[in-house]
């Protein structure tokens, strides 16, 4: 077992203890069974990787990096790593606990990974991985090297300069942990920063041809062989294959000259057949030839790397057709709202998120086996919920005929309609207007999507848009709730409509504290819910006239996993999603809100692509957050509003999940600053 002890027998490294603990040989060598070639798990150019164990309260295990004794050439990259490791943390960053600096002896101490590196599992017989999770990983590795390139909470930014699968961790959900910092570089992040040297580091097979053949290195050589790295992923061969004919040791170039010719589904890995769709490939294509430039300005940068991974995701998932079954479809029909905008037929275009409004996880309520689906919503869990027969809806809806059609989606049609006081169908413009969400067939059981609705039927709050019924007769399954008139945030924010004004600084605070509030409730013991899926298009807005809007409430409705822009990292790397990831994607909304920019907008250079990323630099420093503040309420705030809502925005957003605010301090902040003076 390690326990930590402070023995100072190297002045020269001197990592506080509060951030980087410090081993003695003796408690290495008991963590590794004295170095056990039973546990080794790596080797590397500098030394052999062991599994280990900790003992901090309980046991943990670790992985013990050792390195060869009398390297020369080691000891400059220990002390690199010790000293970059113990200063850096991110969620895709593998986590330093320590290190061990003896007479001649050098250990590192990681947090150890269960699932191993990327390349056990595309070259060494470990599990086989699916195409979206391949995606997924790459996403999070992309996270990682662009939270390197673009500084990490100081004015340098760090060049990995060994970007390959072999130092890309997988922790137990299979999200990636970039590793081994031995050959980094730090560099400043305000300048284009080039080193040139002599002493070429590297992996052959990753290695970016301008930087071998000049020596010069900057942030593009990452990209370069992150380039290569995508290749390996969506090949499933090593960079370099001596095995192969000549002309085909390189995977770089063997690859490019495939996809040149237009054939990147020959050289798909064979264990992804079916999985990859045509539009992805070709996106695919585009990202991996722009990554292998040979002119490193012409590479992308990593913030649009992550960002066209994320899109081609999106694509996936909504074209992947397995998708109607399984852990994501067990969502997906959720609680459902309104979105009334006349663009509303653009739901899920490619490049941008789902405008798709509508899902919640619930705690199921049991059934009992002998009730009919009738007598099941009949039941005392349904709260006022009224069973609507299809030829109601029908006529409601003039038929579902396309004038009433307000919004699309491969899941369902959304339509609005007209009731009266008793839940009749109503002339057009008379009565109640209504909105119906009418389910595609068969992606749902019955029993599946009556505990839905029953516990939707439970939720009752101000700020959650309301639940009138629903539809069941034969293959018919409909929901219909309130019809919200001011259309949804997004439209006021993002001056989707030429007829709608910009939002004021005091509605904006007024929006997001309903927002606030309504979270507050899903998370509360009452209604024990996660949302999965804030957005701007997912909060409601009623009372907005025409010509802009007139004291509006909000209103939050509910969908499924969480929409690429919104969701918070651990999402993206694992799937799984609590209460700590709906207050991610509120900070998201937060800084929407504030800044009256989408989450990711491709039609902004590059570099501000990305809302989170962009908005974070800004962030960082009180002098220049106005700078990002909406230009359309100048005026309207102080200085001291605006940085104290930006800080809030910023807390939300933290790598960490347990570090973020809950609901209800949310709702506390964002009541004090609405009562706080604007200007």
């Amino acid at each position: 077992m390690l326990h930590a002890t402070v023995k100072e027998t190297d002045s020269s490294f001197l990592v506080p203890d509060t951030i980087c603990q410090r081993f003695s040989l003796e408690e290495i060598r008991l963590a590794t069974q004295n170095f056990n070639e039973a546990l080794v798990i790596g080797r590397g150019g500098f030394g052999m990787v062991y599994k280990g164990n900790t003992n901090h309260g309980s046991a943990t295990d670790v992985a013990i990096k050792r390195l060869h004794s009398l390297s020369n050439q080691g000891a400059p990259e220990f002390q690199a790593e010790v000293e970059m490791l113990s200063r850096i943390r991110h969620c895709n960053l593998v986590s330093l606990i320590g290190y061990c600096k003896e007479d001649e002896e050098m250990a590192l101490v990681y947090e150890y990974m269960p699932h191993g590196t990327l390349e056990d599992h595309l070259h060494k017989g470990g599990v086989s991985l699916s195409w979206l999770q391949r995606l997924k990983i790459c996403i999070g590795a992309a996270r990682g090297f662009y939270y390197l390139h673009t500084g990490t909470g100081t004015q340098h930014g760090i060049i990995h300069r060994d970007v390959k699968s072999s130092n890309i961790l997988l922790d137990k959900n299979f999200a990636a942990k970039i590793s081994d910092f031995g050959l980094a570089k730090i560099s400043p992040t305000n300048q284009t920063c080039t080193y040139v040297s002599t002493l070429v580091k590297g992996t052959f097979g990753y290695m970016d041809p301008c930087y071998f053949t000049t020596g010069k290195l900057t942030r593009k050589s990452d990209v370069y062989s992150f380039g290569v790295l995508l290749l390996e992923v969506i090949c499933g061969r090593p960079a370099v294959d001596t095995s192969l004919h000549e002309d085909q040791w390189s995977l770089a170039n063997w690859a490019q000259d495939r996809i040149k010719q237009g054939k990147l589904n020959h050289i798909i890995d064979s264990r992804l057949e079916g999985q990859i769709s045509r539009s992805c490939q070709k996106e695919l294509a585009r990202i991996v030839c722009r990554c292998l430039h040979n002119q490193p300005n012409q590479r992308p940068t990593m913030a649009e790397i992550v960002s066209t991974l994320v899109v081609i995701v999106s694509m996936q998932e909504r074209l992947d057709s397995s998708v109607t079954e399984g852990k994501f479809v067990d969502k997906v029909l959720s609680f459902f709202s309104a979105k009334v905008d006349s663009q509303a037929s653009n739901l899920g275009s490619e490049g941008e998120s789902s405008d798709e409004p509508g899902n919640v996880t619930y705690v199921p309520v049991p059934q009992s086996p002998d009730q009919s689906p009738r007598n099941q919503l009949n039941s005392s869990h349904s709260v006022n919920l009224k069973s609507f027969t299809f030829s109601v809806i029908k006529t409601a809806t003039r038929n579902f005929r396309p004038p009433a059609v307000v919004g699309e989606h491969i899941y369902s049609s959304l339509y609005k309609g007209w009731i009266d006081g008793q839940y009749a169908p109503a002339r057009p413009g008379t009565g109640l207007p209504i909105a119906v969400k009418r389910l595609n067939h068969s992606l749902q059981g019955h029993q599946e999507w009556l505990a839905e609705i029953k516990n939707l039927g439970l939720l009752n709050h101000p700020n959650l848009v309301k639940l009138y019924g629903y539809c069941l007769e034969e293959d018919h399954r409909m929901l219909v709730c309130e019809f919200m008139s001011g259309g949804y945030l997004g439209k006021h924010l993002f001056k989707e409509s030429s007829y709608t004004r910009p939002l004021s600084w005091s509605q904006r605070i007024k929006v997001a504290l309903d927002t606030a509030n309504a979270l507050a409730y899903l998370h509360s013991q009452e209604a024990k819910l996660v949302h999965h899926d804030f957005k701007s298009s997912s909060i409601l807005l009623d009372s907005l006239a025409k010509d802009g809007p007139v004291d509006g409430n909000s209103h939050v409705s509910t969908r499924v996993v969480g929409t690429n822009g919104y969701a918070a990292p651990e999402c993206i790397d694992t799937g799984d999603s609590n209460v700590t990831s709906d207050i991610y994607t509120f900070g998201v909304v937060l800084l929407e809100i504030l800044t009256g920019r989408r989450c990711i907008d491709k039609k902004l250079p590059p570099d501000e692509q990305m809302l989170v990323e962009f908005a974070k630099f800004y962030l960082k420093n009180e002098r220049r957050v106005l700078k990002i503040i909406d230009m359309e309420i100048n005026g309207q705030y102080s200085s001291a509003v605006a940085i104290r809502a930006s800080k809030l925005a910023m807390k939300c957003l933290l790598d960490e999940p347990k570090l973020r605010p809950t609901a209800a301090e949310l709702v506390k902040e964002l009541e004090q600053l609405q009562v706080q003076q604007p200007v």
